[in-house]
């Protein structure tokens, strides 16, 4: 067995978080079939399909329209319903690790957060390269001077080890934690070492967006050293 998950409760959460996630892969693509038959009511025009999209959530539209996409809403609901109830499960399990008090000194990251890093890394404490080793299952480390991706060349492919469907887990929680860390006065402190990050990076890239970026994935690694610190002091 993968050391990563013997702890019971750890490879509990791992099956669990592994469903919830086959719900969202599976409610999504279903948002992507509603949104291509928009787009072919909007003559291809992106913006005013959006538009339509967003009206039939509010059960608004034409009736052709309605019709088209009754079907495709109507099978999202169990799914909505299902990854809900993972998700509830998912935080009362991760309220079951002895870093869970870990939750209650960080603004905007909860228990369904700490239960993803636990679903897709597992424990902290089984890599042996420890804190670059959950960097890199994260795909959130640097190799050879570059920041990990996916490649097309097989070889650098498994040097780098990239999986996108994990560091998006990663991105949305380092997303959902700066949104929540208010900003200037009101800043905690995730939000102060993106602004200080933020202003280093934009010196080195062309775009805003790339600093964006770039700081927050500084900021979700902090935030990732922090509960291994915290994690390693408890283990």
């Amino acid at each position: 067995m993968d050391t990563r998950y013997e702890d019971p409760t750890i490879a509990m959460i791992y099956r669990t978080w592994r469903n919830r996630q086959n719900m969202v892969r599976a409610e999504g693509k279903l948002v992507l079939q509603i949104k291509a038959i928009c787009r072919g009511f909007a003559d291809g025009e992106i913006k005013a399909a959006n538009k339509l999209f967003v009206a039939l959530k509010k059960g608004e539209g034409s009736i052709e329209l309605m019709a088209a996409t009754k079907p495709l809403f109507d099978a999202r609901e169990p799914l909505l319903k299902s990854r809900a109830g993972f998700e509830k499960w998912l935080s009362d399990l991760a309220k079951e690790l002895p870093v869970a008090t870990f939750v209650d000194k960080v603004r905007g990251f909860g228990h369904l957060g700490l239960a993803g890093i636990v679903g897709e890394v597992g424990d902290f404490m089984a890599y042996e390269k420890e804190l670059d080793g959950i960097y890199k299952r994260a795909g959130l480390a640097v190799i050879d001077g570059e920041r990990q991706r996916k490649h097309s060349n097989a070889e650098m492919a498994l040097v780098h080890g990239y999986s996108p469907s994990r560091h998006a887990v990663f991105w949305t929680i380092g997303d959902s934690l700066l949104k929540a860390q208010g900003k200037e006065e009101n800043a905690g402190p995730y939000r102060m070492v993106y602004d200080k990050r933020k202003i280093m990076e934009r010196e080195r890239v062309e775009t805003d967006g790339h600093a964006h970026n770039r700081a927050l994935r500084y900021m979700t690694k902090r935030l990732v050293r922090d509960l291994y610190k915290e994690w390693k002091e408890v283990a």
